[in-house]
This record gives structure tokens, C-alpha cells and sequence, in this order.
């Protein structure tokens, strides 16, 4: 909005002052050569001055060389305007304060790049083998456009006021009734917390559990963001083993049997795809009770299952109250919505929901209202249902499409979630080949991202979520190019330094 001229002021003034401004927007490149100046009665409405006023400034910039009247379209700024731009002031050289201990923490954070994205930009900016990335074109958008008109004609008074930080009630129900439906999981809607995706809720829970120093269990490999999460409140990161059956309960004792925390993926471990068995479930609740320490459960993509039933969740089993359970709506809807939850043990909601509060109130509750429409109305499952139709066969079709044209990749399909890990010939440099991939449109992520130590093996992790089935052999085709080249020295291509930036599946 352009501000008014004062009423007070002269019509000569007014006049004076509509070409100074027009005249100064010229100059400084705000009014660029070419561009067309508005229609003489809207300026005049927006600076609140006569038609008139507008006219004559109008015609005084085109006697002076700034402006060119074209009969029948319009007024535009000249090509080549009488005045030189007036010089800018020297912007000072400006120089950071230091940072404190905790601002430098956060700063030399590894960077958790949002779908896949991270060394160098994938070309064309598509998705395509983006791990953890869902199908844009599979949202349900009628059906959540259809909720939002519902929503805003009721105009609840929730809309118009501060957010619950605790998240809106509606929403907290019914995500109650779809655990107990769809995991199996008895929650009471006042111990849920809604959460901007589970990384909000990884990093609530370490700011609430851990002081700087205190030991927490990750996986290894493990999830890079959400070891951020916990590295981020100042914690000292344990990684323990993780294998085909998930995190190695008995390591992680031997390694730091005292620590305060551990964050598991108990369905579907990332990013080899391990999922914990009962015993080691029991063992790891066990070792919880005994330590006093808590438990993170990500299940942040269980509603995928390719093999085998799915897998209960850990906190069906606790009966101490060391579980936080975390979901996510990124997966099944869409990571841009920010939507996700956690299950808090009593004694900790209150405290919980206040760190939530101070961080930021809480989320659009828009966004809260329409999801609970959404689910009120039967939408949500068997838009899953589809989802997971489709992914099952898009994931079949990049695993024939790599058997056939791309036999130097052996892949490891884990047995749920939306990626896999291609394992790379030894040798093979991994950062050179997610370079090289992602040049050809292919936007793996490096496996050695995954690990807090020295990787087992070399590999990319690869999404089948966002690669149509058509897609499946394209894909795999541009990857044995790439393997190809690499096995070449000449053709290979130059590894890049990570600078700190890694290539992750976007859980959060």
C-alpha cells in the first residue's frame, strides 16, 4: 500500500510531491526502464490526491525525458531516463558479534537438507529416487480443499485467537481415534501434543530431558536429523550398532549404560530398514526402567509395510511410562503441512506442552482444523490405503528396473518406510556418485550421511515414493550410466566436500 499524500498540503505540493516520488522510483531502479506506471485514477486513489494531480505529473515526467505516454496502452518508464541513478550510500562493512557456546553448536550442526536436497541442486529440481519424499500428485487436494471450505464457513473461534499449544483439541481426538484403529496405541487426547512434524517433537523432548553433557543413545546409522535434534540441546551422542533387527539393546548398555535418552525407530530403522523384535523391544524398555532414562519412538513412516505384518509400536509395551511415541502427518499427507504429535507420559505433558508454548504458541491452527476434518469425515485412511497401493508398486518397479539394467547396485529393501540403500561396488566413491547422479536428475543421498562413525559400507539411499512406475527404468538406466563413469578415473567425476552439509530423508 502506497502511503498518502497529507491532506494539508498544497496542490502544487501534491503535484511536486507525486513526481518525486515517481521520479526517485525511476532513479533508483524500483520503476525499472519499460515498466508501466499505473492508470492515473488508481495512483490518484492510492495517494488520495485528485485525477488531476496525477495527470499533471504524469505529463511534467514525460517533458523532463523519464516516462513515455504510448496512446491507448499506457504510460512507461523511459529506456534511458535523463539522470544518472543518484549514488548509494556505502553499506558498512558488517561484522557478527561473537556467538555463544550454544549459538556455535547450532551453527556447526550438520544440515538436515529437506527432500533429499543438500551437496549441489539436483538437475531439472525434480524428486526423482528422493528418499522419504511422498507423491506430490497422490494428495488428496479435493479432499482437503472441500474440508478447508467447510471449515471457514463455520469460522470456529478457535481460528481467530492464540493457538493451543497443546494442539486443538478436535485434532488431539481424532488423532487418538486413529492410533487406536490404525497402530493399535490407546492414547489419551490430553497427553497428545500437536507438533510441527516429529523433529519439534525430538526436539522438545531433549530440550525437557537433557542437559548439556548427558549421554543419548542414537542409532548408527541412524537419522541424521534427529541426532541434530538431540545435539542441538547439547547432548553426547552414543551411536550404537544397528542391524537387520533394528538397535543393538545390549551394545548400547555396554556403551553407556547410564545414558539419559535414546532415539529409536523401533518399525523401521533408517536407513537400512531394521525393525526391533520383541526381545530386543522388551530388553530396551527394560534397560530404560533400570537407567531412569527415556524413550524416543520416531514412527514417522509405520504406515508402510511391505513385508510381513505390521509391527505393533514399542510404547504398546511400556508399562513404566519411558516412552514418548512421535508421528507424523509428512508421510501420509504432505511434509509442507507441519503437521505431527506426540504422545506424552503424564508426569511430562504439562511440562512438555510449556516448552512448546515459549518456542513458538503452537501450529496454524487452520491447518489443525482442516486435518480433523479431514479425519472426521473418513478421508485419511483410505487415502493411505491408495498411498500405500501405489507405493508397493512403484517400489516393485524400481527394484525390477534395477535388477534389469542396473545389476552393479545391489539393493537392500528394507522391509517397510519409502527408500531403500543401494549397496555400491567396494571402491566406489559414494560422494562422487551422488554428485554424478544428481546431475543426471537423481537425488540420492550419500549412505555415509547415516552414520556417526566410519560407514560399514559404501552405498545411496534411494526414495520409490516420489518415482512413478513410467519413471522406474529411466531411472535405473541414468544409474548404471553414472556407475559406469565411475569405475572409469577419467570420466569420473571430482568429489565435493560435504562443508557440513549432508543429504538426509526428510522424516521430520
Amino acid at each position: 500500500m502506497v502511503s498518502k499524500i497529507p491532506e494539508e498540503t498544497s496542490d502544487q505540493s501534491r503535484q511536486q510531491a507525486v513526481f518525486d516520488r515517481l521520479r526517485l522510483g525511476i532513479l533508483a531502479g524500483t520503476l525499472p526502464p519499460g515498466a508501466r506506471l499505473p492508470p492515473s485514477r488508481h495512483l490518484a486513489s492510492e495517494l488520495g490526491v485528485a485525477r488531476q494531480t496525477v495527470v499533471l505529473a504524469y505529463e511534467r515526467l514525460a517533458a523532463e525525458g523519464y516516462v513515455r505516454a504510448r496512446s491507448g496502452s499506457g504510460t512507461f518508464v523511459a529506456a534511458d531516463p535523463p539522470d544518472a541513478a543518484p549514488p548509494r550510500a556505502p553499506v558498512p562493512h558488517a561484522t557478527a558479534g561473537p556467538l555463544s557456546h550454544r549459538g556455535a553448536a547450532f551453527a556447526a550442526l550438520p544440515v538436515a537438507a529437506a527432500h533429499g536436497a543438500g551437496i549441489v541442486p539436483v538437475a531439472g529440481g525434480g524428486n526423482l529416487l528422493a528418499p522419504g519424499v511422498p507423491a506430490q500428485e497422490l494428495f488428496p487436494a479435493a479432499a482437503w480443499a472441500g474440508c478447508t471450505a467447510r471449515v471457514l464457513r463455520a469460522i470456529p473461534p478457535d481460528l481467530t485467537v492464540y493457538p493451543d499449544p497443546q494442539g486443538l483439541p478436535d485434532l488431539r481426538a481424532e488423532i487418538a481415534a486413529h492410533l487406536a484403529a490404525i497402530r493399535g496405541l490407546i492414547a489419551d487426547p490430553a497427553h497428545i501434543v500437536v507438533t510441527a512434524g516429529t523433529q519439534q517433537a525430538l526436539r522438545i523432548a531433549a530440550d525437557l530431558l537433557l542437559d548439556p553433557g548427558d549421554a543419548a543413545w542414537v542409532e548408527d546409522p541412524g537419522y541424521v536429523a534427529g541426532r541434530a535434534a538431540l545435539r542441538a540441546a547439547g547432548a553426547m551422542l552414543v551411536g550404537v550398532p544397528s542391524d537387520a533387527d533394528g538397535i543393538d539393546v545390549a551394545a548400547g548398555a555396554r556403551l553407556a549404560p547410564e545414558a539419559r535418552l535414546a532415539l529409536v525407530a523401533p518399525s523401521h530403522a533408517t536407513p537400512l530398514g531394521g525393525a526391533l523384535p520383541v526381545a530386543r523391544r522388551l530388553a530396551l524398555l527394560d534397560w530404560a526402567a533400570r537407567a531412569g532414562a527415556w524413550v524416543l519412538e520416531d514412527d514417522c513412516d509405520s504406515e508402510f509395510r511391505w513385508e510381513g505384518k505390521p509391527l505393533p509400536p514399542l510404547a504398546t509395551l511400556d508399562r513404566a511410562g519411558r516412552v514418548i511415541y512421535c508421528g507424523t502427518f509428512s508421510k501420509t499427507l504432505a511434509p509442507a503441512l507441519r503437521l505431527g504429535f506426540a504422545v506424552v507420559p503424564p508426569p511430562l505433558t504439562a511440562a512438555f506442552v510449556r516448552v512448546r508454548e515459549v518456542s513458538d504458541r503452537g501450529p496454524a491452527t487452520l491447518h489443525q482444523a482442516v486435518l480433523a476434518e479431514l479425519m472426521r469425515q473418513g478421508w485419511l485412511a483410505p487415502h493411505v490405503r491408495r498411498m500405500r497401493t501405489e507405493y508397493a508398486a512403484r517400489r516393485a518397479a524400481l527394484l525390477a528396473a534395477l535388477a534389469s539394467h542396473c545389476p552393479a547396485l545391489v539393493p537392500i529393501a528394507a522391509p517397510g518406510g519409502l527408500h531403500m540403500v543401494g549397496r555400491l561396488p567396494q571402491g566406489m566413491d559414494e560422494i562422487a556418485v551422488v554428485n554424478a547422479c544428481r546431475a543426471r536428475g537423481l537425488a540420492v543421498a550419500p549412505l555415509a550421511a547415516y552414520f556417526t562413525g566410519v560407514p560399514r559400507f559404501a552405498g545411496v539411499v534411494m526414495g520409490f515414493a516420489a518415482t512413478p512406475v513410467a519413471l522406474a527404468s529411466d531411472a535405473a538406466k541414468r544409474l548404471a550410466t553414472v556407475l559406469r563413469g565411475a569405475r572409469n578415473p577419467v570420466e569420473r567425476p571430482s568429489p565435493v566436500v560435504l562443508n557440513k552439509t549432508v543429504v538426509v530423508d526428510d522424516e521430520f
